[in-house]
């Protein structure tokens, strides 16, 4: 700490980025500072109140940090390396659900409405669609009320025209694919279906009452309930009006609840005057509800377009945020922090009742969530009395096909969870034959070897290193890691009885069947046995190709298999004799001497 205290002592008074680390050089928080040396030292000078931040600076063994020019691009810097490092610390937005949006680019002679998950800087989206009603109703609300196109086909006033198809003998299109209109009238269409999009539901509702009323004159019935549901539907966003807001906002709410150790965020979405959408998300970390916002506000809007204008939050220092968010978005953003009463404050109030309740109702999911993850890593560590917590455990696999394609598979449990986006696969170089023990070897020199390199994954230290085998893997694991002078844990888990080895200790660990600690090592091997299998299929799909054993007459499947087991490797067999081919047992003749002149048909 003393080391710690002193490099403290002489940070520059300037604005920066800080990344505190743990006694292995693992990331454990990032944070910005409009002042490098008051706000690091608040962290240790200071007698600190927040259970969070004590417990994170108990775990601060060094820290490095990197000088800006100001807080806009401080703030930036810190968004990029939470998302490089995912810190425990840091504010992490896990959201399973992608919204759908109902998107259209306007730089198209004739433009076309679609739903879309991915979003980009170009085109114009409306949504997220929530309240009853999916992004898909509203798509269908708009087929039938506008005539536009629903095809994706490249249109131009370039272009011959085509004949039209179906949609146009049923009124739903304008056929501009066949030039039966012109672009200046069908960008008439376009704008009234985004008037409706923007709140005006008059001339939708106009439209499908009257689509109704002739479908039922004419005795289509099917098509007057298609219509009727679409009017219900409409009914359903009309419904989400706040009158007091008028018909032309749109905010985006953010406000946050927590119990000291669970926290959520809930977003509301208001688009054209209506409440359109609620999100709410689980906040698992956080050490400062100020950078709380600012980090997931970032985090928000790397996966939500920028619809809004206006940004609703409580009241704490958004400057930075507006000016990086204006950057972002090409627009300006203005963040509001409303007076108490008005009508903003009321948006601001129902978000937060919705993060209670989501919060409250959530609570006993989040217990067993942080007993299957993070509490599951504490009791490995009392169950295997290990040295530490292993929050980043490596899982290694070995994987080959009768000795070829071998290959190895690393996965990685970042505090008791799956992160795949750190998994890492490799090809041995160095085993021809059978020798798990070789390639195993082989892979940790190789691993360890990567600790200075630019991969984010190599260069973190594992607390804990988990082999898929016995205590044979083990052995020489533990002369490669002693080897290398690294004192990580080290244990292996043997799969018929789930025994657990640790090196120099002859006596297998049996831990309690279905217990989380269990659990969790289960889950490092079978994740890195999936990714090591899957690895060695595309090897041996690519080989099998390459080597054109497939297209050999008389060669099938269980043949490869035994050829291959036999020479061990596609270039063996290539180099193998007649005499070689023929007195391989089970293997005709015929067969050899298909396989021979396969690989020898250029010789005289």
């Amino acid at each position: 700490m003393d080391i710690v205290l002193d490099k403290v002592r002489r940070l520059p008074n300037q604005a920066g980025v800080y990344i505190m680390k743990d006694k292995d050089g693992n990331v454990i928080y990032v944070g910005k500072a409009k002042n490098l040396k008051k706000r690091v030292a608040q962290y240790f000078l200071r007698k600190q109140e927040h259970i969070k931040v004590i417990n994170m600076v108990k775990n601060v063994a060094d820290f490095d940090f990197f000088v800006v020019n100001d807080e806009v691009e401080a703030l930036a810097l810190e968004n990029n390396l939470i998302k490089k490092y995912k810190p425990y610390y840091n504010i992490l937005l896990k959201d399973s659900k992608t919204y759908a949006y109902i998107k259209i680019n306007l730089h198209q002679d004739y433009p076309y409405f679609e739903i879309s998950r991915r979003l980009n800087k170009t085109d114009k989206y409306f949504g997220p669609f929530m309240a009853g009603v999916t992004a898909r109703d509203v798509l269908s609300i708009i087929d039938y009320a506008f005539p536009l196109r629903k095809c994706k086909l490249k249109l131009d006033e370039n272009k011959k025209p085509i004949k039209p198809c179906l949609f146009y003998g049923m009124h739903m299109c304008t056929a501009p694919c066949a030039k039966f209109i012109t672009k200046a009238d069908y960008r008439k269409i376009v704008d009234d279906a985004i008037a409706f999009l923007k709140g005006d539901t008059k001339v939708v509702e106009h439209v499908l009452k009257a689509k109704m009323e002739s479908a039922s004159k004419a005795e289509n019935f099917e098509t007057a309930l298609q219509v009727r549901d679409r009017l219900k539907m409409l009914e359903k966003l009309k419904s989400t009006v706040i009158t007091s807001l008028g018909s032309l906002v749109d905010y985006d709410v953010f406000n946050l609840t927590t119990s000291g150790e669970y926290s959520a965020m809930c977003v509301l979405n208001v688009r054209a005057g209506k409440l359109q959408g609620v999100q709410t998300f689980d906040i698992l970390n956080f050490l400062d509800e100020s950078e709380a916002y600012t980090q997931f506000v970032m985090q928000y809007y790397e996966t939500h377009p920028f619809i809004v204008d206006e940004v609703i939050m409580p009241e704490i220092d958004t400057h930075e945020i507006e000016i990086y968010l204006a950057q972002k978005s090409s627009k300006k953003i203005t963040i509001t922090k409303p007076k108490i009463d008005s009508v903003k404050y009321k948006l601001l109030d129902i978000a937060k009742q919705n993060a209670q309740i989501h919060m409250e109702k959530n609570l006993e999911l989040h217990t067993k969530q942080v007993n299957a993850s993070i509490g599951a890593v504490k009791q490995l560590q009392k169950d295997l009395n290990l040295s530490r917590a292993p929050k980043r455990i490596e899982c290694y696999d070995i994987s080959h096909t009768h000795g070829t394609y071998t290959v190895a598979s690393m996965s990685v449990i970042i505090n008791g969870e799956k992160a795949p986006q750190m998994y890492r696969k490799f090809k041995i170089n160095t085993v021809e034959f059978i020798d798990d023990f070789a390639s195993m070897r082989e892979v940790l020199t190789r691993r360890l070897n990567e600790l200075k390199g630019d991969d984010i994954s190599f260069s973190s230290m594992p607390d804990l290193i988990v082999i898929d085998g016995g205590k044979g893997q083990l052995g020489v694991v533990t002369e490669v890691v002693e080897k290398m002078g690294y004192k990580n844990d080290l244990i292996s888990l043997a799969k018929r009885e789930e025994e657990v080895f640790k090196p120099h200790i002859s006596t297998p660990f049996i831990l309690k069947k279905g217990s989380y600690s269990l659990r969790l090592i289960q889950l490092a091997r079978d994740e890195a046995h999936r990714f090591a299998i899957t690895f060695n299929r595309q090897l041996r799909a690519k080989g099998m190709l390459r080597s054109g054993l497939e297209s050999i007459p008389g060669v099938g499947k269980i043949l490869r298999r035994k050829l291959l087991s036999e020479f061990h490797t596609l270039e063996n067999i290539k180099n193998a004799s007649l005499e070689q081919l023929c007195a391989l047992k089970g293997v005709p003749e015929k067969t050899a001497k298909e396989v021979y002149k396969k690989f020898h048909k250029d010789e005289k």
